[in-house]
């Protein structure tokens, strides 16, 4: 199911990326990436495990934990109005890479088919981003 997630998920994630409708509410900021970060959930009956949440400008990085259950994992990273390139490398409790998404867009994608359990640190990096952007990063089973 997970690899099927991909192409669904890029697609559906480019929907919702910056610009798009938002009936009851129009979300900006910290509240647009929670509300993209639920969106995923419910969009693919997936179970958020855990999230990290942060702001940078362009050309910065950060890092966040996210603690997982071990087996198939999706992380999804998105960001705010203000964004339009997010990339993310996902390490292992040793600091070991096990994914990453560099792609020129504002949805990294890493699917681990059998992730263990414990925690993993994920490094947003913003190439693209007008003044300060919101990010986030989640972890769904």
């Amino acid at each position: 199911m997970l690899k099927s997630l991909t192409a669904a998920a890029a697609l559906s994630l480019a929907v919702m990326a910056p610009g798009f409708s938002v009936q009851a509410q129009d979300p900006t900021g910290a509240a647009m990436v929670d509300f993209l970060l639920n969106a995923v959930s419910n969009e693919f009956d997936l179970t958020l495990q855990s999230k990290t949440t942060g702001s940078l400008r362009q050309g910065a990085s950060g890092t966040g934990t996210l603690q997982v259950r071990a087996g198939s994992v999706v992380f999804i990273g998105v960001c705010d109005e203000n964004c339009s390139d997010v990339d993310m490398i996902v390490r292992d409790a040793s600091g070991r890479e096990v994914g990453r998404d560099f792609e020129d867009d504002d949805t990294p994608l890493v699917i681990l088919d059998s992730a263990t359990a414990g925690r993993y640190t994920v490094e947003v990096q913003m190439p693209g981003c007008s003044g300060t952007c919101n990010w986030g990063v989640a972890a769904y089973n």
